[in-house]
């Protein structure tokens, strides 16, 4: 699912998540990155002679949002918060209850 876009000397950087946690960054139509993140992480891009970062970070609790930025030498050029998605925290909620019931049961065995 297509999260973001960002437009930077005419060039098209798309953020995309999937449910299951597993982000694409897309340069003008071209992946350049994909990896699964749990709380978000750092995709650099290389766009000419420019390096830039797309920085990722979660906020799983409160707002429920994914904040985006892209950097250029630590310097912010361009920033977004978009809304997780109902499907995607739905899932994760199950998936975190799963996990606590496991552990529960497992600790009840020491």
């Amino acid at each position: 699912m297509k999260y973001a876009e960002f437009n930077v000397n005419s060039n098209k950087i798309e953020f995309l998540n999937s449910i299951f946690g597993i982000e694409s960054v897309l340069l003008t139509g071209k992946r350049i990155s994909i990896t699964f993140s749990f709380s978000g992480l750092n995709h650099p891009i290389k766009l000419q002679d420019r390096n830039l970062i797309l920085k990722t970070k979660y906020n799983n609790f409160g707002e429920k949002e994914i904040k985006l930025e892209v950097k250029e030498n630590g310097i912010l050029l361009l920033e977004q918060s978009v809304k997780i998605d109902i499907k995607q925290r739905i899932l994760w909620s199950l998936i975190e209850v799963a996990i606590g019931f496991s552990l529960a049961k497992l600790l009840s065995y020491l």
